[in-house]
């Protein structure tokens, strides 16, 4: 028989995926790719759409709906840290290689201090 599929050898520079993540018929080929990819990443590789838009060849909507799909599957998540004013100080992607696994704490943040609330006294 015939070898169809040619590999290169493994000595260095290789990743190993579990089999679900190219075999999941859920996601788009896109997504699957895009996934396979972030996954080949350094653990605290960070995920930049900017970057991602210049590494493949989609534009910034093309990368963003990605994304939306690998969050809708489990694959990608999305977190926010605020500051002491409620504002948005940094926000990250998380990826995972199955969509069960659990996810890392999240970082403290300080809670804004609620204001007390007026009272009101009904009128008769």
């Amino acid at each position: 028989m015939t070898q169809t599929i040619i590999r290169a050898p493994r000595r260095e520079r290789f990743t190993v995926l579990d089999m679900r993540v190219v075999d999941n018929s859920h996601l788009s080929w896109a997504a699957r790719g895009l996934l396979a990819y972030l996954l080949s990443r350094p653990d605290h590789w960070q995920v930049i759409v900017k970057d991602l838009q210049r590494r493949g060849d989609l534009g910034r909507d093309g990368v963003y709906a990605l994304l939306r799909e690998l969050r809708r599957a489990g694959y990608v998540h999305y977190a926010q840290s605020r500051g002491p004013d409620g504002r948005v100080q940094r926000s990250s992607y998380v990826v995972t290689e199955l969509p069960t696994q659990p996810l890392p704490a999240p970082p403290t943040t300080a809670s804004p201090e609620a204001a007390r609330p007026d009272s009101a006294k009904p009128h008769p």
